[in-house]
């Protein structure tokens, strides 16, 4: 047996008993925390290193990526922009938001800036000339002493190449710097340098350290009290013993020691216990044990026969409960994978459940009953009868036959019968509806919705008594919430369903008011607003705004969505004394005509991918390149005003005479949008839109008129007539031409 040495041993001799067990217990606890904080700190330090130069490098290469797309999409760069680029490159480093504290700058190898993330101009104009500004010269300190630094570490810019991670103290404060050399085909070397304060990596490591030595103080706190409670634990019984020993040496026979600790302290307390209530009562025992012993034999004798049969009854109740509660599982197992249930068929799931009822519960009839609105009268809907194995309808039951039934229903949610003849409630129910059926026996469990008590499930039991069992009670209320769940499930899946069937409707209905794209962005700007809502609900007088959210507020005016097209192609078309022509007939037969001409227009629109703006009185606008822009907007809206002009023939005036168009058409620039908050409508705004509107007001009738930009788009493909200088209101003179028809060129045909 292994002894300690006395050497060890010694000085422990006089140190308590409750400082002996807990010291090791509080050493091994310190020692676990410490070595666990000094790995985590360890780790920490590598981690921040790996972070900062990872990121560094990504910059860097994001940087350098930027560069290359932005500055050769020409072929050279003048010297007439010199000074619109390194403002445009500041402004695309700026943007790149790195750190609050962190710069990005990029400089030639003479150190003059190409551009910088800090707040600065890169440029001065001197007695009217463009001068660059050196980095050394900058008024930004951060960038000025990481100048310095690079050129005290090599000797020149010029002299750097490739890539270098630095760490070092600028400013008073540790930072990272990440030095790239870039260069590109046509001669530009410039030097692209990210510096990034160490604090910005280290700031939550510091944090997640304090708590680390936090908790090490707490976990060394909460060591020391277990083990002072363990060390008191073990030490109070073995005190207790010490001292009840001294009081038996002592002549106090019947002392004894409260049982207490760990097991085998408990023990000797026991023990001890037992010896002196053996040594006090040893002559008093040996007196009365003849008579005791008779007198428990014949008890024990007694009690032997009435527990073997108390046994013999509670192991048939618990074979019986094992094998019920094992087939209940299984069941409620399989129901709950029903997807009758789940997915809302409900006629499906009531079968499925009255049928599984009566089998698990070994029961002649089980039927499901539903109250109705006023609960006042109780329907079957299902009605299944195990010997016959049939689902079938019972007839109704009201409050007004049955009072008494009724108000045992509303009282109770639950009522078990073992022997109907002696429940009260049931007695005009035996009659009518339990004798023709055999019931003997009956269970009612109640089912609810959306926490309102919606029917009833009846267990009837027939020809003997049956005793319901709590497991038999558990099943069926089981059975009554998947019946509950089934029911929630139908009226989900048709509110699901009606809702699907609305927002199609609605879908339909948008989009035959805006075009596709258009829709899609609304219901954007509508997320967007939604989740500013949140962000200012959740952030006030708790967080700062997140950044995230500065673009999803429009204001007071409503949702906004618009755009700026360079070149779109607006078309105007008038029908020709259509007012004179509608004071002549009624307003319903005004209308059809309108709708008649303006949905052939509409087929034209459809058929040449266009977009109908809208119609004001007999006036319809149209116009070719958005939302969606594409090159031939110009053919597309001429081949369409061509058709208008075809197609207007075809309809008569009452006296035989065919209607006739004015159309006018031009090309250029214009917004289009959806603004406002109510009765959207897809609009167009712009000096495009006028021109177009004068171009038909001043135009020939049944002629199309365009202008120069337009003829010039259309000419080699199809024919003109030149008009005469004339006075467009607001433009002054314009030279307008006549577009007559299409030039004979064998792919145009092709085209439409």
């Amino acid at each position: 047996m292994f002894k300690i040495p006395n050497i060890i041993a010694t000085p422990f001799k006089n140190v308590p008993l409750k400082v002996v067990l807990a010291l090791p217990f509080v050493i091994e606890i310190c020692l676990a925390t410490g070595l666990i904080w000094g790995f985590t700190f360890y780790n920490g330090q590598q981690t921040v290193e790996m972070m900062a130069e990872s990121l560094s490098g990504s910059i860097g290469d994001l940087i350098s990526l930027e560069l290359n797309n932005y500055l050769h999409r020409a072929s050279q760069i003048k010297k007439s922009n010199a000074d619109y680029i390194p403002t445009q490159i500041s402004i695309f480093l700026r943007n790149l938001k790195i750190s609050e504290k962190g710069r990005v700058f990029a400089i030639d190898r003479s150190g003059l800036v190409i551009g910088t993330s800090a707040p600065e101009q890169t440029f001065s104009v001197v007695n009217g000339k463009t001068q660059r500004l050196n980095i050394l010269d900058s008024k930004d300190a951060l960038s000025q002493s990481t100048a310095q630094y690079l050129l005290k570490r090599y000797g020149k810019f010029a002299m750097f190449q490739g890539n270098d991670h630095i760490n070092t103290l600028l400013e008073g404060e540790d930072h990272f710097i990440r030095v790239q050399n870039w260069r590109d085909d046509y001669g530009l070397d410039w030097l692209i340098v990210i510096v990034v304060p160490v604090s910005q990596f280290t700031g939550s490591m510091h944090d997640r350290t304090q708590i680390a030595i936090l908790l090490c103080y707490a976990v060394l706190a909460i060591a020391i009290l277990l083990g002072m409670i363990t060390a008191r634990s073990i030490t109070t019984p073995l005190l207790n013993l010490s001292e009840a020993s001294k009081a038996i040496t002592l002549g106090k026979t019947f002392t004894s020691v409260k049982v207490e600790g760990a097991g085998e302290i408990k023990i000797l307390s026991e023990s001890f216990n037992t010896m002196a209530e053996m040594i006090a009562n040893s002559f008093l025992q040996l007196e009365n044990l003849n008579q005791e012993l008779e007198m428990r034999v014949q008890e024990r004798t007694h009690e032997l026969n009435a527990s073997k049969a108390d046994l013999q009854r509670t192991n048939f109740l618990l074979n019986r409960r094992e094998s019920l509660l094992r087939k209940q599982q299984d069941i409620l197992f399989s129901l709950t994978k029903d997807k009758s249930i789940n997915q809302g068929d409900f006629i499906v799931a009531v079968q499925n459940i009255t049928r599984t009822g009566s089998h698990a519960l070994n029961v002649e009839r089980v039927g499901i009953w539903l109250f109705d609105t006023a609960k006042t009268l109780l329907h079957c809907l299902d009605l299944y009868i195990k010997s016959t194995n049939t689902h079938t309808e019972a007839d109704f039951l009201t409050s007004q036959e049955y009072p008494n039934f009724f108000a045992a229903l509303r009282a109770k949610h639950s009522i078990a019968v073992e022997d109907i003849q002696e429940d009260e409630a049931l007695q005009e129910l035996i009659e009518p509806y339990f004798q023709p059926a055999g019931t003997v026996s009956l269970l009612v469990k109640a089912f609810e919705t959306d926490g309102e008590v919606t029917g009833m499930i009846f267990f009837e039991h027939t020809e003997i008594e049956h005793l319901w069992l709590a497991e038999e009670h558990g099943f069926a209320s089981s059975l009554a919430d998947l019946l509950s769940l089934g029911m929630e499930s139908q009226e989900r899946r048709r509110a699901e369903e009606n809702l699907r069937i609305e927002q199609m409707k609605s879908e339909r209905l948008l989009l035959n008011v805006l075009p596709q794209e258009i829709v899609e962005r609304l219901k954007l700007s509508q997320s967007k607003a939604l989740a500013n809502k949140i962000s200012e609900t959740y952030t006030s007088d708790i967080l700062d705004p997140d950044p995230i959210f500065d673009g999803f507020s429009n204001g007071n005016g409503g949702a906004i969505v618009a755009d700026t097209f360079d070149e779109v192609t607006v078309l105007f078309a008038d029908i020709v004394r259509f007012t004179e022509y509608a004071a002549s007939i009624s307003a319903s037969e005004l209308v059809n005509r309108l709708n008649d001409i303006f949905s052939e227009f509409d087929r034209l629109v459809d058929l040449y991918d266009l977009e109908k703006i809208k119609t004001i009185g007999d006036s319809y606008m149209a116009v070719g390149g958005l939302p969606t822009p594409s090159k031939d907007h110009a053919e597309a809206i001429a081949e369409m005003a061509l058709e208008m002009q075809a197609s207007i023939k075809k309809f008569k005036r009452d006296d035989g005479s065919a209607f006739s168009l004015r159309i006018g058409i031009h090309t250029g620039q214009a917004i289009a949008g959806v603004i406002g908050t109510k009765k959207f409508i897809y609009d167009l705004w712009g000096d495009t839109v006028n021109v177009a509107s004068r171009m038909e007001s001043s135009g020939v009738d049944g002629c199309i008129q365009v202008t120069e930009v337009t003829y010039q788009l259309l000419k080699d493909k199809y024919q003109f007539e030149t008009r005469r200088e004339i006075e467009i209101k607001g433009k002054g003179k314009m030279t307008t031409y006549l577009l007559t028809g299409r030039l004979s060129i064998p792919h145009l045909q092709t085209i439409y």
